[in-house]
């Protein structure tokens, strides 16, 4: 009996073993493919930017080189409808979708989906918000109004244009009216200086 409970005692340490073996190999082999997939690193416009205007293009930078597999880039705004759907050139980590339309005032939703360079598709989703809208576009009043804001300096360069040459001759003829006034004056001195010089000579003779 005691030969029998000395043989067995040394197996059960070697079938825990082998186990514990089984095990980790399985845990090994399963967390390897979910530790490849790539990640995204960043957006730009980040998520939940706020925008005064729209961005020309979306761009999306991951951990590593994507596969240029059916790159998808879906817009959709507040209301749930889609607006945009891009096919994102893919450069490397990069994969870039250029905007054809600008992005409505308010919240917009990007879905994204590419192929991770370990050949499985992964994809995400973010919003980002544009304050202004571009349909609205800020430079079309101003244009309309210039013709008015321009018509009143014309209007009244065309007045001063009718006064200048009335204004032009009352000065000629004040300038005209002073100098005959100055030479009257000048010419009454110079014959009462010429008739004081004829009495005083007069008396001393």
């Amino acid at each position: 009996m005691n030969s029998q409970l000395g043989h067995r005692v040394p197996a059960r340490p070697a079938l825990l073993a082998a186990l514990l073996g089984t095990m980790l190999a399985a845990l090994l082999v399963l967390g390897a493919p979910a530790q490849a997939h790539d990640t995204l690193l960043e957006s730009d416009p980040a998520d939940g930017a706020t925008l005064e205007t729209s961005p020309e293009a979306i761009t999306l930078t991951y951990s590593a080189d994507i596969l240029d597999v059916s790159p998808l880039v879906r817009i959709t705004d507040e209301s749930g409808e889609q607006i945009a759907e891009i096919t994102p050139s893919v450069d490397g980590p990069v994969a870039t979708a250029p905007l054809e339309e600008p992005l409505p005032a308010g919240e917009s939703t990007i879905q994204w989906r590419v192929v991770s360079s370990d050949g499985h598709p992964i994809e995400g989703t973010f919003t980002v918000t544009v304050e202004q809208d571009a349909a609205a576009d800020p430079t079309e009043a101003p244009a309309e109004e210039q013709p008015t804001e321009e018509s009143a300096p014309a209007e009244t360069t065309a007045a001063d244009e009718e006064t200048q040459p009335a204004a032009a001759e009352d000065a000629e003829d004040e300038g005209g009216s002073s100098m005959a006034l100055i030479l009257v004056v000048l010419g009454v001195i110079v014959v009462g200086a010429v008739v004081a010089v004829l009495v005083t000579l007069r008396r001393r003779d």
